[in-house]
């Protein structure tokens, strides 16, 4: 994976991660891959609509996310860790012997570059901003998860109710 961080001022950055190679076939993907595979696919088809309810849908979906920032929106480009944690247990299981003739691929599968403009910060300084950028806004969406599971129950019969 290539991660490359954009200093756009002195105090903000933008982050987009590119992945090399993919690891997970898409018979091998996890549910929630092949869900989000299927969800960008249909908001695509549903862009393409001329008018109608998932039009309006997709330009509600749209004005809301503009309203996220620009560094929160580059993160969503970074996979998860959950994948990357339960391929390295499922190979964990695996020979020895065949360990050993995977041990390049892993190397490179497991190495992560950070591309900058060296002009501009130093790589202790970059490595800095990609930490904080990852680490930033925990407190906030821990808050707004608790906020939707306390309020799930008293908006869910609305929803089951036509």
């Amino acid at each position: 994976m290539r991660l490359f961080l954009l200093p756009l001022s002195t105090r903000r950055s933008f982050l987009y991660a590119q992945r090399l190679h993919r690891a997970n076939a898409p018979a091998d993907a996890s549910y929630i891959e092949r869900g989000a595979v299927w969800a960008a696919r249909k908001w695509s088809e549903w862009e393409d609509k001329e008018s109608g309810w998932q039009k309006k849908v997709v330009e509600y979906g749209n004005h809301v996310f503009r309203r996220i920032p620009y560094e929160e929106w580059g993160l969503k480009s970074v996979p998860p860790l959950s994948s990357s944690r339960r391929r390295r247990r499922q190979r964990s299981g695996e020979s020895e012997a065949n360990m050993q003739g995977r041990g390049e691929q892993e190397e490179q599968e497991e190495h992560v570059e950070l591309v900058f403009p060296r002009s501009v910060m130093s790589e202790a300084q970059a490595e800095e901003v990609v930490r904080r950028m990852g680490s930033e806004r925990d407190g906030l969406h821990r808050r707004r998860l608790m906020w939707c599971v306390v309020g799930m129950p008293i908006t869910v019969p609305f929803a089951v109710v036509p």
